[in-house]
């Protein structure tokens, strides 16, 4: 199976992220901000990386790739989710604040994650990994970052998905779904890596008589694949619209040396095109549902 099936609904969708593009992240154009407005940075900066995480999940969905395509779309969630982290900030950024700091929080991790690989398999590690120059360089590095962190009163504890999750019911609920289901694709489930056998003679199953189908797709699984990459894009996208619609009206409004950032049109045209897809794919679940 492949979008041949769905060729309108996969269009529309691919509408949307493009006017994204265009009227919200507003690429190839150049924007200046000034330090208040380092929120909108970093989260047109997540937006950037939705539009292609959302571009790639439909182009494997398109050569109905839905089990490799169900890792990109978990992906768009977890992007998604510091998008509507941020947009919820503080007057003081805090937010952003804790956001731009968690590199420093990773490099710590990966330090003594490494130290640890060296305490506990160190004669089997290459002798350049393991020399006391190695050793001190991961302790100089810990140091380092860790007085960074001191200095900006960041607490030394990366932000984990599972806690982002937790913004509300229903973000929570996608999250033990995806996760729980993303896992199995991720680490090569039986139950998923058998998908990739069909019958060879139809007195005996897929465990002993089969053909390797490299193009065989579920549309049940396509579907859902679709749709998880849909909700990401669309709460990152109204996580944006709500956030300057309520607190950054002046967005709007023109200077006397620059035009509006924003249109209200293009936001409320874009909300109508989710609204469409959305209306296409119920339709396509419940037919796919009746036809079972």
């Amino acid at each position: 199976m492949n979008a041949s099936f769905y060729p309108e609904m996969t269009k529309m969708l691919k509408k949307i992220v493009d006017d994204i593009s265009q009227k919200i992240i507003k690429e190839g154009t150049p924007i200046i901000l000034v330090d208040e407005y380092s929120w909108y940075r970093e989260v047109l900066s997540l937006m950037a990386k939705q539009i292609n995480l959302c571009d790639s999940c439909l182009l494997l969905l398109e050569n109905g790739m839905e089990q490799e395509a169900y890792l990109l779309a978990r992906s768009q969630f977890n992007n998604m989710l510091w998008i509507k982290y941020l947009c919820n900030d503080d007057a003081e950024n805090t937010r952003v604040k804790e956001y731009f700091y968690q590199p420093h929080i990773n490099q710590i991790l990966s330090c003594k994650n490494i130290k640890k690989m060296i305490e506990e398999y160190g004669t089997e590690l290459d002798e350049q990994l393991v020399s006391e120059e190695n050793i001190q360089k991961l302790n100089d590095c810990i140091s380092e970052n860790t007085q960074i962190l001191e200095e900006n009163s960041i607490n030394i504890k990366p932000k984990r998905i599972s806690e982002l999750s937790r913004q509300d019911a229903l973000l929570f609920g996608l999250y033990v779904t995806l996760y729980n289901e993303g896992s199995k694709f991720e680490h090569s489930d039986i139950s998923k890596t058998k998908l990739y056998r069909k019958p060879a003679v139809e007195e005996y199953g897929t465990d002993q008589v089969f053909v390797f189908d490299l193009g065989k797709s579920d549309k049940g699984c396509w579907l859902t694949v679709f749709n998880y990459s849909l909700l990401s894009m669309f709460f990152a996208f109204d996580s944006i619209r709500k956030r300057i619609c309520e607190k950054e009206e002046q967005l709007f409004c023109d200077t006397k040396v620059s035009k509006a950032a924003y249109k209200m049109d293009d936001f409320n045209g874009i909300t109508l095109e989710f609204g469409v897809c959305q209306d296409m794919l119920d339709k396509a679940m419940k037919e796919n549902e009746m036809s079972q």
